[in-house]
């Protein structure tokens, strides 16, 4: 098919327009708040920070804000005008476990889902010489030896205590929970047999079972990973349990439906190009869109649980 000169210039002239469209969205440059010191989260949105700002036509830049397990940035971002130039990129924990907390700094309906970018899952992994081999041996030595099971994790309520709080509960198991000041001393804790088990990502659990230095024994996604292909989920394992690692966009209350559209439609662009796709099988990420209601359902399914779980936790 052959275009005349005047087919070109109106799809040239209507691809213009389009752009000056989405840049009239923003007022100058957007920055997105990331509430964690610099890692693989804010990784992943600065991979996604070039194909946003030539969605928008403006700048878009990343800024650490990291404290109180994300509630510093949270809260930054909940009391920010919804103007669309302010915007949180975080772990879901944000909405399903900080608003819940004692002395919350925001409240559940301060922030709003906008667009999941990846998902995760939880690895669970044991010392090499732990006495099970397996979650059902796992569980059938906690239930024999009671708070005998030390669990190391990332911090007191962080997704990942939660998520090691959750699979005992479910599994009717009572474990001793060992907060460190981050996953990486948590794994040494194992490591050195000054702990049982500890819980994190893929990418940082992994090498650590393919070198022997520690056992995998479950992941928590509801299938597995293909960074873990070998580890069965928990489901497989006879426990009706999934904990995901949600990553993704968050809005203050308020933002227009114009803003909302032109965001979610730029995050699902920029989720799809190349770049970040090879970004996400490079970094061992699970690149997985998903807009503002889906998004929102995830979340509301571990709010549901931990809302029961937090409470009997004494979290200060």
């Amino acid at each position: 098919m052959r275009f005349g000169r005047r087919e070109v210039l109106g799809a040239v002239a209507a691809a213009l327009a389009a752009q000056q469209a989405r840049a009239q969205l923003l007022d100058g440059t957007a920055t997105v708040l990331v509430p964690y010191a610099p890692g693989v989260t804010d990784r992943e949105v600065r991979a996604l920070a070039p194909a946003l700002s030539a969605r928008f036509g403006r700048p878009v830049i990343v800024d650490n804000r990291p404290g109180a397990g994300g509630a510093i940035g949270g809260r930054a971002v909940a009391t920010a005008h919804p103007d669309g130039m302010t915007m949180l990129y975080a772990a879901a924990a944000v909405l399903t476990i900080l608003p819940l907390l004692p002395n919350a700094a925001y409240g559940f309906d301060d922030l709003v889902p906008l667009a999941r970018v990846t998902n995760n899952t939880h690895v669970m992994a044991a010392r090499a010489d732990a006495p099970y081999r397996n979650f059902a041996e796992f569980v059938a030595y906690a239930r024999a030896n009671p708070e005998k099971a030390v669990f190391a994790s990332s911090g007191a309520g962080t997704a990942v205590h939660l998520a090691g709080e959750a699979m005992a509960e479910v599994a009717g198991v009572k474990i001793l929970h060992a907060p460190f000041q981050g996953l990486a001393p948590a794994m040494t804790a194992v490591f050195g047999g000054h702990a049982d088990f500890v819980i994190g990502l893929p990418v940082a659990i992994m090498p650590a079972v393919r070198d022997g230095r520690l056992r995998a024994i479950a992941q928590f996604g509801a299938e597995r990973s293909a960074f873990a292909p070998e580890v069965p989920t928990l489901r497989e394992s006879g426990l009706d349990l999934v904990q995901s690692v949600d990553i993704g966009f968050f809005a203050p209350k308020g933002l227009p439906p114009a803003l909302t559209t032109g965001w979610v439609d730029a995050v699902r662009e920029g989720v799809g190009h190349v770049d970040f796709q090879t970004f996400a099988v490079r970094s061992q990420v699970n690149a997985a869109f998903l807009p503002p209601d889906a998004f929102a359902r995830e979340i509301g399914r571990d709010r549901d649980l931990y809302r029961t779980l937090i409470p009997r936790l004494n979290l200060t």
